[in-house]
């Protein structure tokens, strides 16, 4: 390796997404031989395709007669085949293709090997987990393959004689016997032709932030009153003016997609899109009662309650941060006009011990002061800040870690939760679950963690 040098290109990656209109994916198909993997696979690329979007298909079998011909399906060569896949798969991505694998990759050592070598080179990957049952796809079986397998004519069958590590956390789970593959296939359309419009409409929600920022200044600039709501958190003028601003551009540039705003009537209807905005109109109001400028305008946008676009907006410092699924995350001041610059791009720290701590300025109990005292030989100071800056602080490399043991609202978190993981960051629930958007119950009653690196959590 001593002799090889990597030659970089003098087209990059956003050249060819702005020259071919197409942003590179890596969309992930995994499950059972049989599960209906390839079909669903071959149907989104032909409605992508028809859309105008640059799309290609590795199947896991086509690649078998050729690429990966070589190998056969012991553990080892199943690892070389996905590892290969995963790096040409990646470099299809990268020149601005939605590259769609088709593969039962039946381990989740593998597939996350598929995941990094999609980072590596700055794009998003997808995993879709093609949830089919054994039974049922025995029952299918149009290649006679299962029937072979049980009869022990086929070695090393996955879900017969080899295991299948079904994905704990896949981006989108489809149930083939809840839905049609034609079904399916608009699923993940809909999802992919979303993400293609994730840098404009961030650029929207930035200038409409920026909007309602404005708003909340001209409040806080004057004498207002402070109501309670009915769960004893403060409301003001601010709060409502803000509210207006951004959830009437909401609804008029994207009806299809639902709201979840703080101080909008929440009806439940929601729940049957897969797409929502959730917005706090005002992230910590207490701060800006308190007039010490810190608070935040936040909008958020989930897909099957993932967070895939995140703006947060501070009126004070006139600072936003913001990002989307394969944009990056970002912070500027509302002064410079233009969005995504590279030099604005921002990533968390690489430190595994001397750690800046974010607190909360309001928010404090004896459950986080034990976690902070149980490792404070690892920490090197402790910064105190309001709403959802604390995240956005360790996204830029600021601070390296941040516990919230207290109760929280889907809004207080959807933003700052996409800025954190574009950055490289980690939020997960207390309980090391993900946290997950536009939810029956909108309280996030488990508390949260952000981390700059998954080893560093305080135990």
């Amino acid at each position: 390796m001593n002799n090889i040098f990597r030659q970089n290109n003098l087209v990059s990656k956003q050249d060819r997404e702005n020259r071919f209109g197409t942003k590179g994916a890596v969309v992930w198909l995994t499950g059972l031989s049989g599960s209906g993997k390839s079909t669903i696979a071959v149907k989104t690329e032909k409605l992508l395709t028809d859309k105008g979007y640059r799309c290609y298909l590795l199947d896991g079998d086509n690649l078998r007669l050729g690429l990966n011909a070589d190998l056969g399906f012991s553990d080892e060569d199943r690892s070389e085949n996905i590892r290969r896949i995963s790096h040409v798969a990646a470099l299809f991505a990268h020149s601005g293709c939605i590259c769609f694998v088709s593969a039962i990759s039946p381990f989740a050592k593998d597939r996350e090997t598929a995941k990094q070598a999609a980072k590596k080179m700055d794009v998003p990957f997808f995993e879709i987990f093609v949830d089919t049952s054994v039974e049922e796809c025995i029952r299918r079986d149009t290649k006679g393959l299962y029937k072979k397998a049980l009869a022990e004519e086929i070695k090393d069958f996955t879900g017969i004689s080899s295991p299948y590590e079904a994905p704990e956390e896949p981006f989108l789970r489809i149930d083939t016997l809840s839905c049609t593959a034609d079904e399916a296939a608009e699923q993940v359309c809909n999802l992919l032709a979303l993400v293609q419009n994730l840098g404009k409409m961030c650029a929207e929600l930035c200038e409409v932030s920026i909007k309602a920022g404005a708003e909340i200044l001209d409040v806080y600039n004057s004498d207002f009153a402070v109501q309670t709501k009915d769960d004893r958190s403060p409301l003001t003028q601010a709060d409502l003016r803000s509210n207006k601003v951004i959830v009437d551009f909401l609804t008029s540039c994207y009806p299809d997609i639902a709201v979840l705003s703080e101080e909008t009537k929440d009806t439940g209807e929601r729940r049957q899109n897969p797409f929502c905005f959730v917005v706090d109109p005002l992230d910590g109001t207490k701060e800006f009662v308190k007039r010490n400028g810190e608070f935040t305008v936040n909008i958020g946008l989930c897909a099957y309650g993932k967070p895939i676009l995140g703006v947060v907006y501070a009126p004070v410092t006139n600072t936003l941060w913001y990002a989307a699924v394969g944009c990056g995350a970002f912070s500027q001041t509302d002064d410079e006009n233009t969005y995504f610059d590279e030099k604005n791009r921002i990533f968390v720290s690489d430190k595994t011990d001397n750690f800046t701590v974010m607190a909360s300025r309001s928010h404090a109990d004896e459950r986080l002061a034990k976690i902070l005292d149980n490792n404070k030989d690892r920490i090197a100071k402790t910064v105190s800040a309001g709403s959802s800056l604390k995240g956005c602080l360790i996204a830029e490399g600021k601070a390296d870690i941040y516990y919230r043991t207290g109760l929280t609202c889907e809004w207080d978190t959807c933003a700052m939760h996409c800025v954190v993981e574009q950055a490289g960051g980690v939020l997960r629930q207390l309980d090391h679950t993900p946290l997950v958007y536009n939810r029956e119950n909108t309280l996030n009653d488990k508390g949260f963690y952000i981390l700059n690196r998954p080893e560093n959590t305080l135990e």
